[in-house]
């Protein structure tokens, strides 16, 4: 009797574990380099970054660190889309809808500002942001702007991706925002 007592003992604990572990490789980063507040920061630093000569921007090739293109619905607004539409559902469109705006771009820089903040649970996240952006155009124009972007985060099998997403900017002088570029080099 104790003998089965103990294997079965063993067995429930082993499959408790086994459920822990397999949890714990599902949990997503609080803190560190694939936590949301770092991800924002490198989704706009480096995701929505072109640099001259750059390849073609692809929106599910180079931001699907970022999204989840295989569940892509949630609420995507930003004030600053190109085409007919600002608010989007689908994650894959939304980020198509970009791919115009970037082939005709010689670069698209940002900078961050000021007003970072967090809030992180197990299997959600809203992180904010401030940031300035310029758009130099093939044609020899530029569009400098200064934006504000908050993002909603969700774990998805270990990686935090966005599901909802509220940018707003507003076209600035390339004098009103120099600053900001000086102090992040």
């Amino acid at each position: 009797m104790t003998y089965i007592a103990s294997a079965l003992s063993l067995l429930l604990l082993s499959s408790f574990s086994s459920g822990l572990l397999q949890a714990a490789g599902n949990a997503c980063e609080q803190t560190g380099v694939n936590s949301p507040l770092v991800l924002h920061k490198h989704w706009i630093m480096k995701g929505w970054e072109k640099q001259k000569n750059a390849p073609e921007f692809i929106f599910e090739n180079k931001m699907s660190r970022y999204y989840n293109l295989k569940d892509p619905k949630g609420i995507y607004w930003d004030n600053f889309a190109p085409g007919e539409s600002q608010l989007f559902d689908d994650s894959s469109v939304y980020g198509a809808n970009w791919e115009g705006l970037q082939a005709n771009a010689e670069t698209v820089t940002h900078a961050l500002t000021e007003g970072f903040g967090e809030l992180v649970g197990e299997k959600i996240a809203s992180t904010a942001i401030g940031f300035v952006g310029t758009i130099t155009q093939k044609n020899g124009g530029a569009i400098p702007f200064n934006g504000r972007s908050q993002i909603g985060w969700r774990c998805d099998n270990g990686d935090w991706k966005i599901h909802q997403e509220l940018n707003y900017a507003w076209v600035v002088t390339e004098e009103e925002i120099a600053h900001y570029y000086k102090a992040g080099k």
